[in-house]
């Protein structure tokens, strides 16, 4: 990673890359550093583009070139668009940066997503509904997204298998109620196989009057679609408390799926647990925790997949 008083010079580098290479002349400033640093270009209010400077290792070029490929790919709807990446002045939709302190960095610029971030209440939800569903429909998406497999039952396993002895208490919970669920025979995916965005929450999602514009389509991939919908859930069920269940309905309505049907609700509560458990992953492969932090994650992993377990998550009641 990149020391903290190296972010200026950082900055600097990319707003001279945007002017040499996308004729684009902004000031630059960092939104979000995390394993991919994202940065705003243009004033503080209105930026113009947001550029990603993806992490050095752990994803192939040819795997962030797919995701661009999708992007541009995506037929906008009255209902759906995309924040697509935007060419150099070479045509390029992917280039390289050499950072400092990171040495070279796959980099991308992004449009700006047009309208305001999509908030926790039931008309925002059902448009995301009706979003995700004229993307699930598009099924050209699926032979240039990135060839990786979402929601393999293996994964979760693996995941578990590499939580430190130090947490043994928090492993021995997930390892229950991960032979809970199989012993419930819930342990598949059941829906349409396609194409999916993988990180389909609140988050990476504005609202335009009637679209939803979708952007950071960092983990798309090919799975069960019902994965997107069951990451809906699983932040309804993290961020919103007592009204996840109405909320949820609401987003259902606009997915044109009126309810929850067993089928629906067996799988969604499996792929709450596989969802919670690649963020687990992924803290696994990129971050460095404290010991109190990793009791944190590992007791809300646990609990997670226990209420899935135990049939008791909210957003599901009623169904």
């Amino acid at each position: 990673m990149v020391a903290t008083n190296d972010t200026a010079a950082v900055e600097r580098v990319v707003a001279a890359a945007l002017e040499a290479e996308y004729r684009l002349s902004a000031e630059v400033r960092t939104v979000v550093r995390g394993v991919n640093w994202t940065l705003a270009a243009g004033p503080d209010r209105a930026p113009v583009a947001y550029v990603r400077l993806y992490r050095p290792e752990g994803r192939p070029k040819a795997e962030i070139a797919a995701e661009l490929a999708v992007l541009d790919a995506v037929v906008a709807t009255d209902r759906l668009d995309v924040a697509r990446a935007v060419a150099s002045q070479k045509g390029q939709l992917l280039t390289q940066l050499e950072v400092p302190g990171s040495g070279t960095r796959p980099m991308a610029v992004f449009q700006v997503a047009a309208g305001e971030p999509v908030r926790a209440r039931p008309d925002d939800l059902r448009a995301a509904g009706a979003a995700l569903a004229d993307l699930h429909g598009q099924t050209q998406l699926a032979a240039l997204a990135p060839q990786r497999e979402l929601a393999a039952e293996g994964e979760i396993d693996r995941t578990i298998a590499r939580i430190e002895d130090g947490f043994a208490t928090e492993r021995a919970r997930l390892v229950a109620a991960v032979a809970d669920l199989r012993g419930q025979g819930m342990n598949r995916a059941a829906g349409p196989a396609g194409f999916c965005h993988s990180d389909f929450r609140m988050a990476n999602l504005h609202r335009a009057i009637d679209r939803i514009v979708m952007f950071d389509f960092d983990d798309c991939g090919l799975g069960p679609q019902w994965l997107d919908l069951a990451t809906v859930g699983w932040w309804l069920e993290l961020a919103t408390g007592d009204g996840a269940a109405e909320l949820w309905r609401a987003f259902l309505t606009g997915y044109d799926r009126a309810k929850d049907d067993a089928e629906l609700s067996n799988s969604l509560r499996w792929l709450v647990a596989v969802q919670h458990l690649r963020s687990l992953r992924f803290l696994q492969d990129y971050c460095q925790l404290d010991t109190e932090t990793w009791v944190d994650a590992l007791g809300s992993a646990a609990g997670m997949v226990e209420r899935a377990a135990s049939g008791s998550l909210r957003f599901l009641r009623g169904s």
